[in-house]
């Protein structure tokens, strides 16, 4: 039997063991394989393609803005500081109650942004903030 999608409510993300905190949003937990094609046979009418490497793209997390927003904005800038030592991160998708439903081990992680939200009285929306990351790739975790 297939086991039925849940509807995912929040992500937890974790770098060097510093709980970041609860997202409701994660874009970039993605990646493409790079090829090289190659026509190959006497006819030129089949490609051949070679895989070349895999690319990430940076990882986008985003919440409201809360009292803590400041400080991951600090946190952010003493990355800087800290000559960008590579850290490793982990990212959970969590279900309704807090379990972790699937969760990707992240490397070569490293903060390069954080952004705060857009001020405008005309709007209605939810004022939120958002830190990006680079890394190196993810490795899934396997759950039986």
């Amino acid at each position: 039997m297939a086991r039925q999608g849940v509807s995912v409510h929040q992500f937890s993300l974790r770098i060097d063991e510093k709980d970041l905190g609860l997202f409701t949003q994660c874009t970039g937990l993605a990646l493409s394989v790079e090829v090289d094609e190659v026509m190959d046979g006497g006819f030129n009418d089949s490609p051949v393609h070679l895989p070349h490497r895999i690319k990430y793209p940076p990882l986008v997390v985003a919440r409201p803005i809360s009292r803590d927003s400041p400080k991951w904005c600090k946190w952010v800038q003493d990355s800087v500081r800290r000559k960008a030592k590579p850290l490793t991160g982990t990212v959970s998708c969590l279900s309704g109650d807090g379990t972790a439903l699937a969760t990707w081990n992240l490397v070569n992680v490293m903060p390069v942004a954080w952004r705060g939200p857009t001020l405008d009285a005309r709007g209605g929306g939810v004022a939120m903030e958002e830190i990006e990351f680079v890394h190196g790739g993810f490795r899934p975790e396997i759950t039986p």
